[in-house]
């Protein structure tokens, strides 16, 4: 097999006619545990298991902790508020979880798996959620374990799931181990390549008493815990319908290789799931722990297909145990071996050299290769645009997208009528915060009514007000990059520009609806307070008296000021703590979609509402 012939399946390919079948979980029969072949000569046995509930700790937040200030829902202030890395958030996140899920429960189930991010300690407070979840909602747990590994794309996370349920515990020393339990996880399958399972290999007595430990209480907390029972399942049953897709694959693949080998012009591709990958090894820690090999074994070798055959007599009489062990010891030498030496021979490089290709530019090529003049007006946001306006192989493509986008906003959605930004263009604002600034505040300004179209203000201690110069985006672009700064200081005189805005509105003789509603301010790296010249208090006080005096006291502008580089704030959507001001921090594209689809009207529920709105999401559901 060459490098680069196998690819990544999504296990919900693999699992097609089990979604089709998962009516049928409720009712089909568990599997049997047995454990290592240690507890078979275990005298006495086993004494009747009794059912084990999992108690329900009550939560509290340690002293001095300071709380958040609420959103008031708490489906927001789990969005929001529960940050990973800080003192507590554990227990903040465990007393969220009830409001939340009575709040509203499938969103509570999509914020629980967002938390299964890139972001390690946001990935520990998605065990503490999953643990929660399955002591309230075990069901919804277990059904939802196949978008988690499938559409979430988290297939080592079912490990975590079904050994942090079985613990049932998250201290810091049960997290602090995890990363361990992941790493041995990959060592030992790594090591087990050639490994013979039930070789004979001598067990010293301490190590043999562990193993028979942790095998009696998996067995006993299948038996006695019925939903810990059903996740077990759920879990075992992912692992095998992929693997028995997979195994069929590699099998079809190597059959197609052997008839291909007179044809090398003709290269084929063969799609595995990562089931073998994260699948435990035959003795390993997980399987110690959880007996999952055992399970997923059974079910890849059933026993009435194991009984076909020549042998049928013999394994009709077979004792369970031995059946055990020798589908164990199959599910090693026949499914993961050949799968794990598929996989390590044919995936491309895992570290490839990193070709900095953007994904931008990329689809720009894609676009004038196709011949086709504009493109997808979503497919790329304005500051991208911007981006692009003095490259000689893509400017008068970009020109004729932002026509796109402006027409389709304008004309079709009517956004933005009567609205104006007030951009800084200073020396700071240099990469993407001035192509944020710029974009943004040229896509309002050609999207405003009369008079008000066209037109921006300077950031700066003594503002102008300025019609934007040029026939094409490259000369607009020109014009505010090099607008009059002199003044700037880091500050705006707020009062200032409303005065502008009100004396356009008195010499234009403009009805109150045709008052400028929002006021967009795109700056860097400062809050709201530092960028104000003055105190807002007594510029606002003074800004209503002279809009009442001029006949607009019922229309004055509400701002929206934005802090495009402000990466450390967590929290983009701050609370309003100043009247007639809203505030927006840092920069995600998330953040600009939300700000164009909503005409700038952008507050708490839409962030969290786009966030968890994509596909990824909408295959989770709520059962009880």
């Amino acid at each position: 097999m060459k490098r680069g012939q196998v690819q990544t399946l999504c296990v919900l390919k693999a699992c097609q006619n089990y979604m089709a079948n998962t009516s049928q979980l409720k009712t089909r029969a568990p599997t049997t545990l047995v454990g290592p072949p240690e507890l078979k000569s275990l005298s006495p046995p086993l004494p009747p298991l009794q059912p084990q509930l999992v108690p329900k700790p009550a939560f509290s937040l340690s002293h001095g902790t300071k709380i958040p200030c609420s959103y008031g829902n708490p489906c927001l202030d789990l969005y929001f508020l529960v940050l990973p890395g800080t003192p507590d958030s554990g227990s903040y996140l465990k007393q969220l979880l009830p409001l939340a899920w009575s709040h509203n429960s499938l969103t509570t189930l999509k914020l629980i798996c967002k938390l299964l991010g890139r972001n390690c300690d946001l990935e520990e407070l998605f065990y503490t959620a999953a643990l929660w979840l399955h002591q309230n909602h075990p069901k919804t747990l277990a059904h939802n374990l196949l978008p988690i590994a499938g559409s979430l794309g988290r297939f080592r996370s079912l490990l975590e799931v079904l050994y942090g349920v079985l613990e049932g515990r998250d201290d810091a020393n049960y997290k602090r181990k995890r990363i361990k339990r992941m790493q041995d996880l990959l060592d030992y399958y790594d090591n087990l390549i050639i490994k013979t399972v039930g070789s004979g290999r001598r067990t010293s007595s301490k190590k043999r008493e562990k193993i028979i430990a942790m095998a009696k209480k998996a067995i006993e907390m299948y038996k006695g815990d019925q939903d810990y029972q059903f996740l077990h399942e759920r879990v075992s049953d992912i692992y095998a319908e992929c693997l028995k897709y997979d195994i069929k694959s590699l099998k079809k693949f190597e059959q197609q290789e052997k008839d291909n080998v007179n044809d090398p012009k003709h290269s084929l591709k063969l799609g595995l799931t990562d089931a073998a990958t994260w699948c435990p090894s035959v003795d390993s820690f997980f399987d110690r722990a959880t007996l999952l090999c055992e399970s997923i074994a059974k079910k890849v070798f059933p026993r009435e297909q194991c009984s076909q055959g020549s042998c049928a007599e013999e394994e009709e009489e077979e004792e369970e145990a031995d059946y055990t062990s020798r589908v164990r010891e199959r599910l090693m030498k026949e499914v993961l071996e050949p799968l794990r030496k598929a996989m390590d021979e044919g995936f491309a490089d895992m570290f490839p050299r990193k070709q900095h290709s953007c994904p931008i530019e990329k689809y720009l090529n894609d676009v004038k290769a196709s011949g086709e003049s504009t493109i997808n007006v979503s497919a790329i946001l304005p500051h991208d645009i911007i981006g692009y306006v003095s490259d000689k192989n893509f400017g008068q493509l970009v020109e004729h997208q932002w026509k796109a986008m402006v027409e389709k906003i304008y004309l079709k959605q009517g956004k933005f009528k009567n609205c104006l930004a007030v951009c800084d263009v200073s020396a700071r604002m240099s990469g993407y915060p001035m192509d944020m600034s710029i974009s943004l505040g040229l896509l309002v300004s050609e999207l405003g009514e009369e008079p008000w179209k066209g037109k921006v203000i300077t950031f700066s201690r003594n503002p102008q007000l300025h019609s934007i110069q040029g026939s094409d985006l490259k000369s607009k672009y020109t014009f505010m990059r090099t607008m009059d700064n002199q003044h700037w200081d880091g500050e705006t005189d707020f009062q200032k520009v409303f005065d502008l805005i009100l004396q356009v509105a008195v010499n234009g003789n403009l009805k109150p609806e045709q008052m400028i509603k929002r006021l967009f301010v795109f700056t860097s790296d400062q809050d709201f307070d530092d960028a104000s010249f003055n105190s807002w208090e007594t510029d606002y006080e003074a800004i209503q008296r002279k809009f009442k005096e001029k006949g607009y006291g019922d229309v004055v502008p509400r701002i929206l000021f934005w802090n495009l580089n402000d990466n450390d704030m967590p929290i983009p959507v701050a609370h309003a703590t100043e009247q007639g001001v809203a505030r927006l921090s840092g920069f995600s594209y998330n953040l600009v979609k939300c700000f164009l689809e909503n005409d700038g009207e952008i507050g708490p529920h839409h962030l969290m509402e786009i966030d968890i709105s994509c596909s990824r999401y909408q295959r989770l559901a709520v059962v009880d």
